[in-house]
């Protein structure tokens, strides 16, 4: 017994007590922070130049994201259409057709959506029963023009349904077989001069600028991009016929009035 009392008593005396155990984790976590206070201690400088290298001395303005989602998209407006693509309908998306409406000139001096897609908007909205106004009157003088049949009250007079598939269909027709460099050059001068003649200051330079894209001196084209030919030859015409006339007075008042025709 003797024995095994000793036993016991060197064990116990092995064995931490209670209170040294539950001063462990307090040891551990002083150890830690300790060691922990000297690495950033230490690495507080590479921390400081890393941030400088991120942000380095450029405004923050020059550290914005460029793309879609950043503020700067001039890069990127060449291939990504202003108001997006879309499944629905532009009939039945109000918000597309409010943004495909808009006209505005880019920080880049790019006009903003492109004539293209405010075209396509008009044509693809025609079934409307409230139709764009700007719409309707550009295309209705298209079709004033000898090119497109010169007929213009009767797509005037068509009901919503009716015009979309007319638009739909004249279109198909004129382009189904592909087209001459000179009835290109015809169009271009028709759709130049209704811009003209139509629409506001701004839709003449979404026009412009997709008529000046579309490099009409390369098929040997001579459309005036700002519309201004039909005018021109307008003017032209009258001064003819006031030359004419004054030639007319000038040469019967030196006739003989006393002359007369057998």
């Amino acid at each position: 017994r003797r024995e095994r009392g000793r036993r016991s008593r060197e064990s116990a005396g092995a064995m931490p007590s209670a209170s040294a155990l539950r001063l462990v984790p307090v040891l551990l976590w002083t150890i830690t922070a300790a060691g922990t206070s000297e690495e950033a201690a230490a690495g507080d400088g590479s921390l400081q130049r890393l941030s400088r290298n991120a942000t380095g001395s450029r405004p923050a303005v020059d550290r914005r994201l460029k793309g879609i989602l950043g503020d700067k998209v001039e890069d990127m407006m060449s291939g990504y259409p202003m108001c997006g693509y879309s499944k629905i309908l532009l009939e039945d998306d109000p918000v597309r057709r409010f943004c495909l409406r808009q006209c505005r000139v880019e920080e880049n001096g790019m006009v903003r959506p492109t004539f293209e897609e405010w075209e396509q908007y008009c044509r693809e909205t025609s079934a409307m029963n409230v139709w764009d106004q700007e719409c309707e009157a550009y295309l209705a003088c298209t079709f004033g023009c000898d090119i497109w049949g010169a007929d213009r009250d009767s797509f005037l007079s068509l009901d919503p349904p009716a015009r979309y598939e007319y638009l739909l269909d004249t279109k198909a027709d004129m382009y189904a077989a592909g087209i001459t460099k000179e009835r290109r050059c015809t169009l271009e001068k028709c759709h130049a001069y209704c811009a003209k003649k139509e629409l506001n200051s701004c839709r003449e330079a979404q026009f412009r600028q997709a008529c000046l894209g579309g490099d009409p001196l390369s098929y040997q084209c001579d459309v005036d991009c700002n519309g201004s030919q039909r005018a021109a030859v307008s003017r032209t015409v009258l001064l003819n016929m006031a030359l004419l006339f004054l030639v007319g007075a000038s040469l019967f008042s030196f006739a003989d009035p006393r002359s007369t025709i057998v």
